[in-house]
C-alpha cells in the first residue's frame, strides 16, 4: 500500500479549500438567484457538454453569468435532444436566467463553437468559447473585451503554446514539448480553448467561409483548427497575459479527458501532421528566424 505523504496532503486539501467553497456559492446562485446571465453589451459565448459532465456544466456557465461583464448570448450545445427538450433542473433554472440550450450535431469539440459559425445571423460582435470543465474567474469576459477593445485583428487567448519547428524545418517537435506562449501577438502561439477564447468577427467570417475540413484532418482538436486557419491568413493569436492561465478545474469532471487522450496517445501530433500545410511549416519556421513576430 502506497505511504501518504502528510505534508503534500495537506497542501493539496489547502488548495482545494477555495475550489470547493466557489463551487458551493454557484451551487446556491443557482438554487436561488433570478438574476440574468447575460446582458447588452458583452461577447456572445458558448460552449457544449457531454456524458457525465452534463451533471455539473451549470457550475461552469453560473462562473460565466456572475462575471463584471456578462454575454450578449450565453449558448450550451448538447447532442442528445431528450437533455435539450428535458434540461436538468440546473439548466433549467438558467434558461430562465437567459441560458439558450441548442440541439447541435456531435462534432466533438468543436461543437462548442460550429453551430454558431454555421447558423449566426451576422458576426457583429467577437465570439468566446468556453469549456465545461472550468470554474471562470469573474474578470473573465471582461478581460477578453478589453484585449479586444485594443487589438481587435488578433485572436486573443488566456492559455497558448509556442510551437517549435523541428531541426529539418519540414515538421514540428512533439506537442508535449511546447514551451508556454508568447507574451505578444504572434503565429507562433498555438491556442488553447479550455481557459478561453475570443474570436474576432472577420475570423468568425473566415471560418464560415472556410468550411468544416477539420472533419477530415482534426476532428478531435478545436484548438489546432483555429490556430491553423490563424497561421494561414496571418492573423495573430495574442495571450491575454504574459503569462499563460489554467483556471481552476471542476472536481470529478477529469474521468475522462480528450485533451489526455490527445497529449498521451499522441493524438495532436498525428492530427497536426494532418492539418499543417507546407505553407504552414514554412511560416513557422520563417517566424521562429524573426523572433515570432509578423514577417
Amino acid at each position: 500500500m502506497a505511504r501518504i505523504n502528510p505534508l503534500a496532503f495537506a497542501v493539496n486539501t489547502a488548495r482545494s479549500i477555495p475550489i470547493h467553497l466557489s463551487i458551493y456559492r454557484l451551487r446556491l446562485r443557482n438554487r436561488f438567484s433570478s438574476a440574468s446571465i447575460t446582458g447588452e453589451d458583452g461577447p456572445t459565448v458558448s460552449l457544449t457538454t457531454h456524458g457525465h459532465r452534463l451533471k455539473n456544466v451549470f457550475l461552469a456557465i453560473e462562473s460565466i453569468g456572475r462575471g463584471s461583464l456578462k454575454p450578449s448570448r450565453l449558448m450550451l450545445h448538447l447532442d442528445v435532444e431528450e437533455h435539450v427538450l428535458h434540461p436538468l433542473k440546473t439548466l433549467q433554472r438558467l434558461q430562465r436566467r437567459g441560458l439558450e440550450i441548442h440541439l447541435s450535431e456531435n462534432l466533438g469539440p468543436h461543437t462548442k463553437i460550429q453551430p454558431w459559425i454555421v447558423n449566426a445571423p451576422s458576426f457583429s460582435v467577437p465570439h468566446v468559447v468556453a469549456d465545461d470543465d472550468i470554474l471562470y474567474p469573474p474578470w473573465w469576459l471582461q478581460r477578453l473585451e478589453t484585449c479586444f477593445a485594443s487589438d481587435s485583428v488578433s485572436i486573443h487567448a488566456y492559455r497558448a503554446h509556442r510551437m517549435v519547428a523541428a531541426d529539418d524545418g519540414m515538421s514540428l517537435t512533439p506537442y508535449d514539448t511546447w514551451p508556454p506562449g508568447l507574451g505578444k501577438p504572434s503565429n507562433l502561439n498555438f491556442a488553447t480553448c479550455v481557459s478561453g477564447v475570443l474570436f474576432p468577427p472577420a475570423f468568425l467570417q473566415l471560418m464560415r467561409d472556410v468550411g468544416q475540413g477539420f472533419r477530415e484532418t482534426c476532428p478531435r482538436n478545436d484548438d489546432l483548427w483555429l490556430t491553423y486557419l490563424a497561421i494561414e491568413h496571418g492573423i495573430p493569436i495574442s495571450q491575454v497575459a504574459r503569462e499563460s492561465l489554467h483556471f481552476d478545474v471542476i472536481p470529478g469532471t477529469q474521468v475522462t479527458s480528450l485533451n489526455a487522450s490527445n497529449v498521451f496517445e499522441g493524438q495532436n501530433d498525428k492530427q497536426i501532421k494532418s492539418t499543417f500545410q507546407p505553407s504552414t511549416l514554412e511560416r513557422i519556421v520563417e517566424l521562429e528566424r524573426l523572433g515570432g513576430y509578423r514577417s
